[in-house]
């Protein structure tokens, strides 16, 4: 195994995903349906039995070099606070949703009243949401170490484009008042989903990259594997399991600077 030392991550399918994705998916999902759960232990404890031979059976200085990463955690330290304004802004168009309700269930609105400004606010916290992932959008094609991803970001952010220009359009609907509430609600899932999309697309490229460095670091360090935390790490014995999410993190923060 030194002979030719892998770096690998152990991601699981690249789907939605943050423990947040910008807007509080999960970063890496389960590999599996989690109603499964014996035998991804089973799996599991199969695993970690197999690397502790390894270790154990090799001469001292000579085992495997194992190391994990907190992809999650990089996510909320790293790319979350590159959109915190505009999260801000997300959030507090959200609270004006909760205070109409509470207005409503107070007696202080009629049930007309609540509608129409109620599905004014959800469509303004859909346009809140948009700008979070487009200005996270512009920051990655702007960075130099988005330049391997930028073809794929650059179409993401046309996809994003276009669904603003429909979020535009149902705005402006419910400026005046809303004749057919039905119809209404129908565009507004559709768009929601269409956002929810996008939303994926765009947590899949974030997770890419972090993916990429964490491998690159491993590369570097001469790790032999390197795991993800969540859903892999259990248990780890810190002499022979080193945490390189410090270095992960200082090279994702460059990926930023000056933007």
């Amino acid at each position: 195994m030194k002979g030719s030392l892998v770096a690998a991550v152990l991601v699981g399918g690249l789907v939605l995903g943050l423990l947040g994705g910008l807007l509080g998916s999960q970063l890496f999902p389960p590999e599996v349906d989690t109603g499964d759960l014996e035998g991804r232990l089973s799996n599991l404890e199969a695993r970690v039995a197999s690397l502790e031979g390894q270790v154990g059976q090799a001469a001292p200085g000579g085992g495997l070099r194992l190391a994990y990463v907190d992809a999650e955690g990089l996510f909320i330290r790293v790319f979350l606070p590159q959109v915190e304004a505009e999260r801000q802004a997300m959030a507090e168009k959200q609270a004006q949703l909760q205070e109409l309700q509470r207005r409503f269930l107070q007696g202080e609105l009629t049930q007309e009243e609540y509608q129409q400004q109620a599905a004014r606010t959800q469509v303004e916290i859909l346009q809140a949401q948009l700008q979070v992932n487009l200005t996270m959008l512009d920051k990655m094609i702007a960075s130099p170490g988005f330049a391997d991803f930028r073809s794929e970001l650059q179409a993401i952010q046309a996809q994003a484009q276009s669904l603003e220009a429909s979020f535009q359009q149902l705005a402006s609907q419910v400026e005046v008042a809303i004749l057919d509430m039905q119809d209404f609600l129908s565009d507004l899932q559709q768009l929601q989903l269409a956002f929810q999309q996008l939303d994926q697309l765009l947590t899949q490229a974030a997770a890419a990259k972090i993916v990429q460095v964490a491998q690159a670091v491993g590369r570097e360090g001469g790790y032999d594997l390197v795991l993800r935390k969540k859903d892999v790490v259990i248990y780890y014995n810190p002499a022979l399991i080193v945490d390189i999410s410090a270095e992960v993190e200082v090279r994702l923060r460059e990926l930023f600077v000056g933007l």
